[in-house]
């Protein structure tokens, strides 16, 4: 009778002793990870726009039994699909494992498509490079650029022309705002055109400007103006004069001496014809001297001569001489 319930707490203990050997004496510890045997990726690459840094993607070092090895702390690369040519991944694509796992964070892929995968490795490994899924990068994401002109002074113009990457270009006011709407996100050149000689611009010209996808930047151009000089005065006008002297009698002297108010002299014979240039236009006073006592002037002098500015203006003398006395 006695030994129906020693049979039955043996049978109690050895099932408490089979539970425990299956689930370990720590209770669901973690296993022990073997040797590197793989990679995976535990975070795979997700649909982005272009040129935009995509979600973190994870790379795991695993063992034979697919448990992470915590282990590891090697280098993991990431590349893209030789499948995909001409596509460019950036920024940072090489980094040291924690824990077993390698954590990228600044990827980018710079041209819209399907179909893309990337390529885990571990250089300096024996593990095996390893493809994730496939993703899609959309069409890269747009923003706008708002440019606005501030203008000061005198003399103003009446508009400038504000080019976007030498490629669109708009009509804007010397104190006006336009907006450049679709522009792809990345950094964009803002040149002001049509900034007259007697204005500056008090900043970069052109200007490089970031546009963030969704987003409107800014650009902004102060100009200053300021008169232009006066233009230098106009040289005088100036005219000729042709002088004739026209002598008679006897005894007649060689030459006189010809003067005008301006300063300018000059010889002339006593029947002769001289020309003289660059005299400043208006009315000139001219006047006859050398006239021997023994000679006569038949006409005003001195003269009041109108010299008129590209033209030739004529005066003349007329002079009678009579014998010269012992």
């Amino acid at each position: 009778m006695k030994s129906i319930p020693v049979l039955a707490l043996v049978a109690v203990v050895a099932s408490c002793r089979l539970d425990t050997f299956f689930r370990g004496s720590g209770g669901g510890a973690p296993p022990v990870a073997g040797p590197p045997a793989g990679l995976r990726f535990t975070d795979q690459p997700q649909t982005t726009h272009a040129r935009k840094t995509l979600p973190p993607v994870r790379v795991a070092v695993h063992d034979d039994q697919g448990n992470v090895v915590a282990g590891f702390g090697g280098v993991v690369g990431l590349t893209i699909d030789s499948d995909t040519g001409g596509v460019s991944l950036g920024d940072t694509t090489t980094v040291a494992a924690a824990n077993g796992i390698a954590t990228f964070r600044h990827l980018r892929i710079d041209k819209a498509g399907a179909g893309y995968r990337l390529v885990a490795s571990a250089p300096g490994t024996a593990l095996g490079p390893v493809k994730s899924q496939a993703f899609a990068i959309l069409p890269p994401l747009t923003g706008n650029i708002t440019v606005t002109t501030t203008t000061a002074g005198s003399n103003l113009p009446s508009g400038y022309t504000v080019t976007v990457d030498d490629s669109i270009s708009q009509a804007i006011g010397i104190n006006a705002v336009v907006t450049f709407v679709g522009l792809a996100a990345g950094n964009h050149v803002v040149a002001l055109g049509g900034v007259t000689p007697s204005c500056t611009i008090g900043g970069a010209n052109p200007d490089s400007v970031s546009v963030s996808g969704g987003e409107t930047a800014q650009a902004s151009f102060a100009i200053s103006c300021a008169a232009p000089p006066p233009p230098p005065p106009p040289p005088p006008a100036t005219g000729s004069l042709t002088v004739t002297t026209t002598t008679t009698g006897s005894s007649v002297p060689a030459g006189y001496t010809l003067t005008l108010d301006t300063g300018q002299s000059g010889t002339i014979g006593a029947n002769a014809s001289v020309t003289a240039a660059g005299i400043p236009a208006g009315d000139r006073t001219l006047t006859l001297s050398g006239v021997p006592s023994n000679c006569t002037l038949a006409s005003p002098n001195p003269q009041i001569v109108a010299i008129t500015a590209g033209a030739t203006t004529r005066a003349s003398f007329a002079i009678s001489c009579a014998a010269a006395g012992p």
